[in-house]
C-alpha cells in the first residue's frame, strides 16, 4: 500500500488520493468518519488491487489501465480534448508537479478547475502523488506560496508534500458546522510541518477561520492549458 494513502486517511479526511472534497458543514460526525462515510463503494469507481479500499484511481490512471508512467510526458498523452494540465511548484518537492484535470471552465480568461490530480516523480516513475477536490465553482484549486488549496464554502484544507516526498498530505483542515442554534462552529486540525507529531486542534471561530480564508484568497488558482 502506497505511503501516501496512509498520510490522508491518518489525517482524518478522504481527499487527495481520494481525501477531502467532501463537505463537513452541516454533518455531525468527525473528519475520519466524514471520510469513511463518503469513501465509494467498489462497483462504483475503479480502484489499484494494493489500494482496494482506499482510494480511486485518478482519470487519468483508469484511461491507461495503471499507475506507473516512465514520464510527464506519458501521463499527458492520456489526456483527451478539452481535459487540462499545468505544471506548479510545491514547498518540499524539487521540480515541478504535474497538475490535470478533465473538467475545465474559463473564468476571466483562465482555465481552473475544482478536480484535480496532481503527478510526481521518485526514483524514476511518475504516479499521482494526490488529488484536490472543491465543491463550489467560486473556489478553484489554487496554489500559494507552494501550498494546494482545496477550499469552498465552511471548509478549508490545505495540502503538502509528506515526509517521504513521494505524496500529498494534509496540511489544514477547518470546516465549519451548525451548532444547532444557527451559527456555525468551527473544528478541524493544523500543521506547520509535514510531521504528524507537529498537528494541533484548531480552536478557533469565526474570526480566526476567516484569517485562514485569506490565505486562500490570496492564492493563485492554477491556470490550465487545455487539450484541443
Amino acid at each position: 500500500m502506497r505511503n501516501k494513502i496512509v498520510y490522508l486517511i491518518m489525517a482524518g479526511t478522504i481527499m487527495l488520493t481520494g481525501c477531502s472534497g467532501t463537505s463537513a458543514a452541516g454533518n455531525t460526525e468527525t473528519p475520519a468518519e466524514i471520510a469513511e462515510a463518503s469513501e465509494p463503494e467498489a462497483e462504483d469507481v475503479e480502484t489499484n488491487s494494493e489500494d482496494e479500499g482506499f482510494m480511486p484511481d485518478s482519470f487519468v490512471d483508469i484511461a491507461a489501465g495503471k499507475i506507473d508512467f516512465a514520464s510527464y510526458d506519458e501521463v499527458l498523452s492520456y489526456l483527451k480534448k478539452g481535459q487540462g494540465y499545468a505544471y506548479v511548484k510545491v514547498k518540499g518537492y524539487d521540480g515541478d508537479i504535474l497538475a490535470v484535470t478533465e473538467s475545465v471552465y474559463t473564468e476571466n480568461n483562465e482555465n481552473h478547475s475544482i478536480d484535480v490530480a496532481l503527478y510526481g516523480e521518485k526514483n524514476g516513475v511518475v504516479n499521482d502523488f494526490g488529488n484536490a477536490f472543491s465543491n463550489e465553482k467560486e473556489y478553484p484549486i489554487a496554489i500559494g506560496d507552494g501550498i494546494v488549496f482545496s477550499c469552498y464554502t465552511n471548509n478549508y484544507e490545505t495540502l503538502f508534500i509528506n515526509p517521504d516526498v513521494d505524496g500529498f498530505m494534509v496540511k489544514d483542515y477547518i470546516y465549519g458546522e451548525d451548532d444547532g442554534s444557527g451559527k456555525l462552529a468551527y473544528s478541524g486540525f493544523l500543521r506547520k510541518t509535514n510531521d504528524f507529531d507537529d498537528t494541533v486542534d484548531f480552536t478557533g471561530g469565526e474570526k480566526e477561520f476567516n484569517e485562514y480564508w485569506e490565505n486562500y484568497k490570496a492564492a493563485t488558482p492554477i491556470n490550465f492549458t487545455v487539450v484541443e
